[in-house]
């Protein structure tokens, strides 16, 4: 499902299409959140746009649980991996099994 929902988001970027309007403004709170969370985050190092940021951050948590599906635990640390890479912050401490 996730797999559809992100190629959709691909295929009808920026254009004026029912569905990718319909799918945009479902992703719109999470845009949000995270545009508030890397507001917040003093921690995170001056880059980027906020804004670009956050879209980053939201393309990191859609795309890479896609392409490691079903291969837990990794998936999360994959996912939060890439995300720590986006907002600039070291590596998180090894999970046990790692």
């Amino acid at each position: 499902m996730a797999a559809v929902l992100r190629s959709l988001r691909v295929e009808l970027a920026g254009r004026d299409h029912p569905v990718g309007q319909a799918i945009d403004e479902a992703v719109a709170p999470l845009l949000t959140a995270c545009l508030r969370l890397v507001r917040r985050r003093a921690s995170i190092p001056p880059g980027p746009p906020v804004r670009d940021t956050a879209a980053a951050v939201v393309a990191a948590l859609e795309a890479v649980p896609i392409a490691v599906a079903g291969r837990a635990p990794h998936d999360v640390t994959l996912t939060e991996r890439a995300v720590r890479g986006v907002l600039g912050l070291p590596s998180a401490a090894p999970r046990s099994g790692e």
